[in-house]
């Protein structure tokens, strides 16, 4: 979410559960000034995405994410098998947004990287980055923590040529467990 003196000027929200194929997005929405704009709706009995603006559907596969999702997704997919995924290796996401879009996207992993989080720590995490496919695409970068289930420590999204850089950044300090809970892991952003 993005605030501007107090108001939510944008802001996305990713529900669903859990499938064979690891994360199982159910809506993704999209927000503007507090207020849904669009959303792409994951139908998985009916093998299907469908979304709220254009009328357009694409076909739903098990794995398939949405523009939140993927970052868990992806976290899992390396944890759950981290040697296999040394630098040089390639990782494969359907992603769909909220505007009709499904893409494959596809990072490839570099060498371990020294990577100072937010708290001051310095973490050794793989870097993974997906390069754009078509001009105005999206260039991701993402550093994943071993040490943290290899969720991301660091976050770069950047609209190829010359768009803006967003940075999300993981910050363990601020996390606040709900009363009783222990947190096992930190989210990205912060």
């Amino acid at each position: 979410r993005g605030w501007t003196d107090g108001a939510e000027v944008r802001g996305q929200d990713s529900r669903g559960g859990f499938e064979g194929g690891g994360c199982a997005p159910e809506r993704f929405v999209e927000r503007q000034r507090g207020r849904d704009r669009l959303a792409a709706n994951f139908d998985a009995t009916r093998r299907r995405i469908s979304y709220s603006g254009p009328a357009r559907t694409h076909p739903y596969a098990p794995g398939t994410q949405d523009r939140l999702s993927w970052l868990v997704q992806l976290a899992a997919i390396v944890g759950a098998e981290p040697a296999r995924f040394g630098p040089g290796a390639e990782v494969v996401l359907a992603v769909s947004g909220a505007r009709a879009d499904l893409d494959r996207w596809r990072f490839e992993i570099g060498p371990p990287e020294a990577l100072a989080l937010a708290d001051g720590r310095v973490v050794t995490a793989v870097p993974l980055r997906r390069e754009p496919v078509r001009p105005y695409d999206l260039r991701v970068q993402v550093w994943l923590d071993p040490a943290n289930h290899h969720l991301p420590a660091l976050v770069r999204l950047s609209v190829v040529p010359g768009g803006a850089v967003l940075e999300l950044l993981a910050d363990p300090s601020s996390l606040t467990a709900p009363a009783g809970a222990t947190p096992t892991a930190a989210p990205a952003g912060g």
